[in-house]
């Protein structure tokens, strides 16, 4: 990588303008919007995979768990290797190896090949997102900061909402393999824009360790747990082997547990958890992202198999929930310096859990308009909860530590996606695997209505957990850290 160390680079062209720091936030809007669109365009090519390979759901699910979860596992550490040598050296190599990644899983040679190279795709995407933030706070004055990560954060809800739309219409018009593809052409243009624009970091001499002994430890039990969830829908599964499994994950829990107390650095602060209100918050907003992640997993199969919308349809009302939430989170920003944190959380997780509740109500009969309805109103809840909650964590960091308490919340919200995804299939194949079910229309939509139930479920814990948040005084509205 002596190229990326260049002392030609960034060019003195860029450099020298006076509005240098937005053709920064530029290259990192452009890695950002090329992530988000990525992840959220498997809910449209689940199904088609689910076709062509002939495997279970739980076993599909993986070309999804398995990016998450490399993602959520790797962040911290990829964070702190980064502050320590170098944001745009590893953010190049993210663009280089997500390059690659897309393009063998574009390939598509077996359904196992996909998984390993989704696994690979998540790599390069853990660099380009744990360095995304700090390359923005590194090159914003203050006053300009919030304005920045504002924009990016636009950026990426566009992604979001734009993925199921875009990856239902590459399905029924092209071939699934070009949304991965057209990741090639895009990634080389970042790593190349990157190269010329973007400043390295100057390393402050601060070098701690890097606890990868406890994130090894917590990849263990969180892959172990949900492979053993994974499997457990699986019939013939032996028991043996899930009690087994599942003590093995609960083993690499308290060794996590023990390690994080004794380390001097620990991926994880439990001292932080001792605050009700921040254990509060961050568990709330882990449950609004596993009932959004479980929501946006299994909708598309209700929507082709039992109303049967064509895939470029249901990618369009899906992308209704992110865009709602896209409307609702600068309202909540906006609005939470005004009244509290308290009140926006309350509405905003109210919503979520109504709407839960509804969309467990549909059925073969069910209008559209019901679906738009429920969708926004799910969305913009979301949105509503989603800043405010953020800002309310980020208000409760201890000084020195607002790296860590960023990262933990950045950490639960993708945990929340994970485990979204993987307790819906289990509870989605718990009667009948998937083939089944979009064989008989009346059993998946039995099978949806008993997840949705499920999701209902959650969502009233995370209201009783926001409702029991201390009310806070008005503050000014502080954009947390994001992921990507």
């Amino acid at each position: 990588m002596r190229f990326v160390d260049d002392k030609r680079y960034p060019l003195e062209y860029f450099k020298n303008k006076r509005n240098y720091r937005w053709y920064i936030l530029l290259v990192v809007l452009l890695g950002a919007i090329m992530s988000a669109l990525d992840l959220n365009l498997m809910n449209m090519i689940n199904p088609v995979w689910n076709r062509i390979y002939h495997q279970q759901l739980s076993y599909v699910e993986w070309a999804t768990l398995g990016y998450q979860l490399t993602l959520t596992s790797l962040l911290p550490v990829i964070g702190r290797i980064s502050d320590m040598f170098g944001r745009k050296k590893f953010y190049n190599i993210g663009f280089v190896i997500f390059i690659i990644g897309s393009a063998m899983v574009g390939v598509g040679i077996s359904l196992e090949w996909i998984i390993a190279w989704r696994i690979v795709q998540a790599v390069g995407a853990t660099f380009l997102q744990s360095n995304s933030i700090a390359i923005i706070s590194a090159n914003f004055p203050s006053n300009e900061r919030s304005k920045a990560i504002g924009i990016q954060g636009a950026v990426q809800a566009t992604g979001m909402a734009l993925g199921p739309t875009f990856g239902g219409f590459i399905v029924q018009y092209f071939s699934w393999n070009l949304a991965f593809y057209i990741n090639v052409p895009i990634g080389i243009a970042g790593t190349l824009l990157a190269l010329l624009i973007i400043p390295e970091s100057s390393t402050e001499g601060e070098k701690k360790r890097i606890d990868y002994l406890g994130a090894s430890f917590f990849t263990s039990f969180l892959g172990l747990f949900l492979i053993n969830f994974s499997l457990s829908t699986n019939p013939g599964y032996p028991i043996q082997t899930e009690i087994s499994l599942f003590a093995a994950s609960l083993f690499f829990l308290l060794l996590f547990i023990l390690h994080s107390l004794r380390f001097e650095n620990p991926i994880m602060d439990f001292s932080l958890l001792k605050n009700i209100p921040y254990l509060a918050g961050n568990f709330s907003g882990m449950l609004s992202y596993l009932i959004i992640g479980g929501v946006m997993f299994i909708a598309p199969y209700f929507m082709e198999y039992v109303l049967h919308y064509s895939p470029s349809v249901a990618g369009t009302l899906l992308v209704i929930i992110p865009g709602a939430m896209g409307i609702g989170t600068p309202l909540g920003g906006f609005l939470s310096s005004r009244i509290g944190t308290y009140r926006l959380t309350l509405i905003g997780f109210s919503l979520i859990t109504l709407s839960s509740f509804l969309i467990s109500t549909l059925n073969s009969h069910s209008s559209v308009y019901y679906i738009i309805i429920y969708f926004a109103t799910m969305g913009f809840g979301m949105g509503i909860f989603t800043a405010p909650n953020n800002s309310s964590i980020m208000g409760m960091a201890p000084q020195g530590k607002l790296s860590m308490v960023g990262g933990f919340l950045n950490m639960m919200r993708s945990m929340g996606l994970i485990l979204g995804v993987s307790i819906s299939t289990f509870i989605f194949e718990s009667m009948y695997p998937i083939q089944v079910l979009v064989m008989h229309p009346d059993l998946l939509s039995y099978a949806f209505d008993k997840t949705m139930l499920l999701l209902f479920i959650f969502s009233i814990v995370g209201l009783a957990l926001t409702a029991i948040k201390k009310r806070e005084k008005k503050e000014k509205f502080i954009t947390p850290p994001e992921v990507g």
